[in-house]
């Protein structure tokens, strides 16, 4: 049973105004640059193999290195999802938070946002390349970035902290819009306060509640950025996809979705997959269920099912969305 004190963001995915006609549609997407954190990684060299007709993430071998146990969100998305032959540019780093000089990751060598943009995606995709071309209409930028900023801060209930970070969030959005980036995708935080992590303290349900108000307020003021960005840079599409209440959906009811309708447990993990698994079906006679399972993979990461439904909703809501003359 799901605690009651479960924060339930009634989000709705959305695009902010109707999209310009720098939007061409879903199926006409041929590339895409990808920043987050440990929920996205696969493990992208930015100085590898690019993507290309054989790995359309380039490097490492399909599906990566994720924490899905698996294919994550945008294996699925650019590969299953895909109405046509997607290039991922994927620069997520596990960890990430938006800036570590305004919330520290578990260590320093992980690669924030604004590393991300800075450090990889301007000097190495922000000339428009000729081993990476792209163009304004047909590259969509996603972002899925937050998970780690709320993990890692929300007990210091410090409104004035995300402010700074949003401005810092806005700041670097500004900067990939310079290179000619005209389509944004964001992913919202989860409920990740019903993740093992927090699900089992034992504090009456106080965790819970705290870190999901935390996580509904990261959500509004990520709808309150696109907008304000939308009105600033008004031939900019920026897409809203309601990932908290996937998520939301799946830990009430696994069978909300197709790909989690195998899932027997959305609360726990067991501790012999944590981390990770030899097959993405492994039972291990110590857990009650096989690992593909069980919603959790350990205390934080979903397995793959999660992320390939995730997935299909966000290829659904992109492929809604047209373009207005």
């Amino acid at each position: 049973m799901v605690k009651s004190t479960s924060i339930v963001l009634s989000l709705a995915a959305s695009a902010v105004a109707a999209p310009t006609c720098t939007w061409s549609s879903w199926k006409n997407v041929k590339n895409m640059f990808i920043f987050g954190d440990s929920y996205t990684q696969t493990g992208f060299d930015v100085n590898g193999t690019q993507p290309n007709a054989a790995n359309p993430f380039g490097n490492p071998p399909f599906p990566g290195y994720t924490s899905a146990n698996g294919p994550n969100w945008i294996d699925f998305l650019a590969t299953t999802y895909n109405a046509s032959f997607i290039k991922a540019y994927n620069l997520a780093y596990g960890g990430a938070t938006v800036d570590a000089a305004l919330v520290t990751p578990y260590a320093p060598t992980v690669l924030s946002l604004k590393d991300q943009v800075q450090l990889e995606y301007l000097p190495r995709y922000g000339a428009h390349p000729k081993d990476a071309p792209w163009t304004s209409k047909d590259s969509l930028f996603a972002f899925f970035i937050g998970i780690n900023d709320v993990g890692n801060s929300w007990w210091l209930n410090n409104a004035t902290l995300y402010d700074a970070i949003f401005s810092e969030y806005s700041g670097l959005l500004e900067q990939v819009y310079k290179t000619g980036a005209r389509n944004f995708l964001f992913l919202s935080v989860p409920p990740v306060n019903l993740a093992p992590l927090t699900l089992s303290k034992d504090d009456g349900g106080y965790s819970v509640e705290a870190e999901g108000k935390v996580i509904l307020d990261w959500n509004t003021r990520l709808t309150a950025l696109t907008t304000a960005f939308k009105k600033n840079h008004t031939d900019s599409n920026l897409f809203v996809h309601d990932t908290h209440k996937v998520f939301d959906d799946v830990i009430k009811n696994p069978k909300a979705y197709p790909p989690t309708s195998g899932y027997k447990n959305v609360t726990g993990y067991c501790d012999a997959y944590a981390n990770g698994t030899p097959t993405w079906y492994t039972k291990d006679p110590s857990c009650e269920y096989a690992v593909n399972e069980y919603l959790w993979l350990n205390s934080l990461h979903p397995t793959f099912p999660m992320h390939n439904a995730t997935a299909a909703s966000i290829a659904k809501f992109l492929d809604t969305q047209k373009c207005s003359k």
